[in-house]
């Protein structure tokens, strides 16, 4: 089993990290909560997957840090990053890649004919244009691992959520929304907070670290019970 750590915004994710983690410096301790959530709560697209309705069912104990988008985004404006960070990170990225001759960072893509459509279209789009193709992204549940081998029909849609991304070390993407033109986490971030609601939940969760890790950051929110015949029980702070 590979663990990993998801960040999301409103739900949909913003950066994934494999076998092993570092909490966000957007979050701090006293985000954390323990819940318990039914595995289809949990996971929107369960009636998706081959699962039986009692294993949908089945209670899964979740171990997060998790703030508002109304929080989320007064922390990164605190630490500098604001629309207008955004907005000169997007410029600074299209206008070099804009300056490239033929397909860009397209140019690997098998079909040239689909390669120009896209070198074309991330020369034609505004910021704003991205934000609204974010917010379909977002509202649709179209990530680079939901939409499998079907193509979005909004070709910037299909960009952001595609495997096409610059590989140079200044706008190598350091999120999960590959094709956005903004390489920074942070920045990142702002756009996604840009087509959210503002009392949406913003989450690390490190769950499988905690469960299968021996990860010991939120042993201090649980409550040792006095252990029978070996036995050690575990109770969160709200008895769950």
């Amino acid at each position: 089993m590979t663990c990993s750590s998801d960040i999301t915004i409103g739900g949909y994710p913003l950066r994934t990290m494999r076998r092993s983690y570092t909490v966000w410096k957007r979050f701090k301790p006293e985000d954390r909560i323990i819940r318990s959530r039914r595995k289809d709560q949990h996971n929107p697209h369960i009636q998706d997957m081959p699962w039986t309705r009692i294993d949908a069912e089945r209670l899964e104990l979740e171990f997060a840090y998790s703030v508002t988008a109304d929080e989320l985004r007064r922390r990164l404006g605190r630490a500098g990053f604001t629309r207008t960070t955004l907005e000169q990170e997007y410029l600074k990225h299209h206008q070099a890649h804009c300056g490239e001759s033929g397909n860009m960072f397209f140019s690997t893509y098998p079909d040239s004919e689909a390669a120009f459509a896209r070198a074309e279209a991330f020369q034609a789009a505004t910021l704003d244009d991205w934000l609204e193709a974010l917010a379909k992204a977002a509202k649709d549940g179209v990530t680079y691992v939901t939409r499998g081998v079907t193509t979005p029909s909004d070709i910037l849609v299909d960009i952001i959520t595609g495997r096409d991304y610059p590989t140079s070390d200044e706008f190598w993407p350091r999120h999960n929304l590959l094709g956005f033109p903004c390489a920074s986490l942070d920045n990142m971030a702002v756009a996604l907070l840009e087509v959210t609601n503002g009392d949406a939940l913003c989450e690390q969760e490190v769950s499988m670290f905690v469960e299968y890790q021996g990860d010991s950051s939120f042993d201090d929110m649980r409550l040792r019970k006095k252990p029978r015949q070996n036995e050690v029980i575990f109770d969160d702070q709200e008895d769950i």
